[in-house]
């Protein structure tokens, strides 16, 4: 019984060339809806050249083989590169000449050696090393950027990888079987086992390979709206919202640390939006923002509540070790703001401490007891690091705690009255 029919590869051809120019075109309009992926372009028009190189290939015998063959083999690899300059522009790379011309160039120079030319097993060891390489050089790309959190990547890496590594096995396998010598203008060309299991294995490989990259730049731009849904637009740091949770989850786990709830407030900023307009302002909170990242302890969170108001989520071997590194953190400040893009602004920040493993640790109680402790910084003459009271930590060594519980009842006060 004959079962090479079943297989017969201008059919399947055909049917490659039909899926392809639909999921390119499908692509391409997923890249219409949004232009900043400009990686779906490069992969819509690489699996449209691909199918473009296949048209050709069905065409064997039918058309002039300088065109169904060295042309098509050169549009191929160009498709493959096409891809491989789409997986490098997903990581944020330029493209590559060298990228897009290797396959091509290569071809061209096989195709003046008549050896290699007329030999079928020849063509497919330069053909299967080229689409080889490509893959495995989309695997490595995607790779490099594993460290973004996009569940579609792996199966993607894993796919192309696996496409590349089956690729480059055919080449020992065409060596130690080699294909029948059939004219290469012509369809018997195309009736080799080989030529109809790669067939198929290409269709498949596409059509996965082309729907993982679609989830890809679905997952990433879904990750990047969450991103800013949770980021401060103009410090970078986390937003209230965002902030605020992260600190809830952390009070829940276990810690071997002491953990520290650390408020902070910048003093006097009105005036600075007042006398220097509000850019300065903007700049300084940018300003602070830094400062902040840089100067907080590993493992430390931080973020904007709103205005000149931020907080953080500190841990340390005990107590005064959280209390040093908002001292740092305060005096850093300090240092940096003295002159801000050459104006003397001589900006400070107060700073209210709470520790979580004083009673109440709720996130709600505890940025109470930050703030009230804040409130004490600023009565006490701002630029400085307050406790909670009721934690007997005397972080100003000459304010007892009647004082600053006094201080802090007074700022309060005051502060009822303003808003009154």
């Amino acid at each position: 019984m004959e079962i090479m029919p079943l297989l017969y590869v201008p059919t399947i051809y055909v049917l490659m060339l039909s899926v392809m120019v639909l999921l390119g075109g499908l692509t391409f309009f997923a890249w219409l809806q949004n232009r900043a992926v400009r990686a779906l372009a490069w992969w819509g028009g690489a699996v449209l050249v691909m199918a473009a190189a296949l048209g050709l290939l069905c065409l064997r015998g039918v058309i002039p083989d300088v065109y169904s063959v060295d042309l098509a083999y050169v549009v191929l690899f160009t498709a493959c590169a096409l891809m491989l300059e789409g997986a490098r522009c997903f990581e944020g790379r330029r493209a590559s000449p060298v990228v897009l011309l290797a396959g091509a160039v290569t071809w061209i120079a096989a195709c003046q050696v008549p050896a290699l030319y007329e030999s079928a097993t020849a063509r497919m060891i330069i053909v299967s090393a080229a689409m080889g390489l490509y893959s495995l050089g989309c695997a490595y790309v995607l790779w490099t950027g594993r460290a973004e959190p996009l569940l579609s990547r792996w199966p993607l890496i894993v796919l192309t990888a696996l496409g590349g590594g089956l690729f480059l096995v055919r080449i020992p396998l065409a060596v130690m079987h080699p294909l029948a010598a059939a004219p290469v203008t012509s369809f018997d060309a195309l009736q080799s086992f080989w030529f109809a299991i790669v067939s198929t294995f290409t269709l498949l490989f596409v059509i996965a390979i082309n729907y993982l990259f679609l989830a890809l730049t679905k997952e990433r731009s879904e990750l990047m709206h969450k991103r800013a849904s949770m980021t401060d637009a103009l410090t970078g740091l986390a937003n209230r919202r965002a902030f605020l949770d992260f600190a809830a989850q952390r009070l829940k786990a276990p810690a071997n640390e002491t953990v520290a709830f650390l408020l902070f407030d910048l003093d006097l900023f009105k005036s600075i939006n007042d006398s220097h307009g509000h850019a300065m302002g903007d700049r300084v909170l940018r300003l602070f923002a830094q400062t902040l990242s840089a100067n907080l302890p590993k493992g430390s969170f931080a973020g904007r509540l709103g205005g000149e108001e931020f907080a953080a989520i500190v841990s340390g071997p005990d107590r005064q070790a959280v209390i040093a590194a908002a001292e740092h953190v305060r005096e850093s400040f300090a240092t940096a703001a003295r002159v801000v893009d050459g104006i003397p602004i001589a900006a400070t920040v107060s700073v209210g401490l709470a520790h979580a493993d004083s009673e109440p640790a709720g996130i709600e109680a505890l940025c109470e007891r930050a703030d009230k402790a804040l409130y004490t910084a600023k009565a006490l003459g701002r630029n400085r690091v307050a406790t909670a009271v009721d934690e007997h930590v005397p972080l100003v060594p000459d304010a007892p705690a009647s004082h600053l519980v006094a201080a802090s009842e007074h700022a309060r006060r005051a502060t009822k009255r303003a808003a009154a």
